[in-house]
């Protein structure tokens, strides 16, 4: 791995195929908690979830935000597989190399998509279920692909042949967030340093399927569903439809808020989502 400025290395974990799986960890020395980031160009699990992983951890929980193949600093060969699949099943080596019998799981976006189809084809693995402005919940073609923040991606992908520039990326980034000023410098410098390691094959092999014809086998697990009135990028028509699935479900919807509930109201979100734990 070539020396990162902005991103700093903590613990990896072997997934099978020479690969590594990198995270972030906080140890509350209670039951395992995993976070699951978004997708898009530099997405990783510390820019993801920075602000919520000492404060769930000091709630007692054993926290972790690792990073999907393909992102952070987990591996990224030139010629890897980077689509849905194999992304959750190179999570699924992730829990097992951890030695968790169960978990809870928290995701957002593509992390969303993922803990859902983890959760479906491990059911009796999964304590508790929390998602927000999840992927997955739909056709590319029939919801996704006319939200403005993918309107905008697909612009900035025919715009930015030769890749994501570093104003391209702050432009989608601010554009995610209700508020703009939530994409710092920081955020962009971390995300943009991780953008520039990722392999085209990484977003050109991506394809979440419509995960809604398989939620019978998790009918039953405790599931929150967080989601910001002003997403752009999933809409929280899809997370309201999705309570029918579950036989215990609450939604809990933010206004001035867009795809990020965990980092634009974090301090809410927190306390949400401890309450939803501890229940």
């Amino acid at each position: 791995m070539n020396q990162m400025k902005y991103n700093k290395p903590a613990l990896f974990a072997p997934v099978g195929n020479g690969l590594e799986m990198h995270y972030n960890r906080e140890k509350g020395g209670g039951d395992p908690l995993i976070l699951l980031h978004g997708g898009g160009q530099g997405a990783g699990g510390w820019t993801n979830w920075k602000t919520n992983l000492k404060p769930l951890a000091a709630a007692g929980y054993d926290v972790v935000a690792p990073d999907a193949i393909g992102y952070g600093l987990s591996s990224k060969p030139e010629d890897g597989d980077f689509d849905f699949d194999s992304l959750v099943a190179a999570f699924s080596r992730f829990v097992d190399e951890m030695g968790y019998e169960k978990i809870s799981l928290v995701g957002n976006s593509m992390g969303g998509a993922m803990s859902l189809r983890y959760a479906q084809l491990n059911p009796d693995r999964i304590n508790k279920l929390s998602i927000m402005g999840s992927a997955g919940l739909g056709t590319m073609d029939g919801v996704y692909k006319n939200m403005p923040a993918i309107k905008l991606l697909l612009d900035l992908g025919q715009r930015m042949k030769g890749g994501i520039t570093r104003e391209g990326l702050a432009e989608f980034l601010r554009f995610l967030a209700y508020d703009p000023a939530e994409v710092t410098d920081e955020m962009l410098d971390e995300r943009f340093e991780i953008a520039k390691t990722q392999p085209a094959r990484v977003f050109s092999t991506i394809s979440i399927p419509d995960l809604r014809g398989d939620m019978e086998a998790i009918r039953h697990i405790p599931m929150f569903i967080f989601w910001g009135r002003d997403d752009k990028a999933a809409p929280v028509s899809t997370g309201l439809d999705l309570m029918d699935s579950f036989d215990k479900c609450r939604m809990l919807i933010f206004s001035e808020c867009g795809h990020w509930v965990q980092q634009e109201h974090s301090a809410e979100f927190n306390r949400a989502c401890l309450q939803f734990l501890e229940q």
